[in-house]
């Protein structure tokens, strides 16, 4: 089975069209809401990790997209899955980004002390997340974005998710996106190396979804998910 893991301000609703690639393709697929049935001002990083570890067997590949692409890192160490993917992953622990995305992040520091759940306003995700796509459709999938846990935000802006590459028996590979703002290639490829796993760059922005070539992202994950 395909278990599909979204990134933080989404749902499992966002991987609805790569799930229909795959059905098609006659792969069994699930989506999984991390955030169903938990308290957004408790969550930790690792409750989103134990909740995909409770579905994934040693028979099922694990399909995350940037906070999903992290919490398939960890599945990926703590228990027995066939294969991972990692679609845009934010960051583990000692792979740093040296842009300006912590600076300018600094505004939602009340958000975090406070421990209220919260999403960044539309100009950040904006220029971070939504890079090249029309006006009215950034707009659009900004609507659909949802409020975050302040402690998972704050785990994963201060590099905090560690990872122990010597743990992670299973093949991953790695995808980055030409125009993302919050994982740039450069970054993924140095996630990549850490595991010395297979990582291949695709235009677009992190939202792959909206991308127009979603398509050709999806037949490489196909590639790689063939091969093991």
């Amino acid at each position: 089975m395909l278990i599909f893991v979204h990134g933080m301000l989404s749902t499992a609703d966002v991987w609805k069209p790569i799930i229909n690639y795959f059905h098609e393709r006659n792969f069994s697929c699930k989506a999984v809401n991390l955030k169903e049935g938990l308290n957004l001002k408790k969550v930790h990083f690792q409750d989103y990790v134990d909740k995909v570890k409770n579905i994934a067997t040693e028979d099922d590949i694990v399909i995350g997209h940037s906070m999903g692409g992290l919490i398939v890192q960890k599945v990926a160490e703590e228990g027995d899955i066939k294969g991972g993917v990692a679609i845009c992953s934010a960051a583990p622990k000692g792979v740093k980004y040296r842009g300006n995305i912590v600076l300018s992040s600094a505004k939602y520091a009340p958000h975090i002390i406070r421990g209220l759940p919260f999403k960044q306003d539309y100009p950040f995700i904006r220029k971070y997340m939504l890079v090249g796509i029309k006006e009215e459709q950034a707009r659009n999938i900004y609507e659909t974005l949802e409020k975050q846990s302040a402690i998972v935000t704050y785990e994963l802006g201060l590099n905090r998710i560690g990872v122990d590459e010597k743990k992670v028996r299973c093949p991953l590979f790695f995808i980055a996106t030409k125009q993302d703002g919050i994982s740039p290639p450069e970054l993924v490829y140095r996630i990549a190396q850490k595991y010395d796993a297979e990582y291949k760059q695709y235009d677009g922005c992190h939202h792959f979804f909206s991308n127009d070539n979603w398509g050709e992202i999806a037949e490489g994950i196909h590639t790689f998910i063939s091969k093991i």
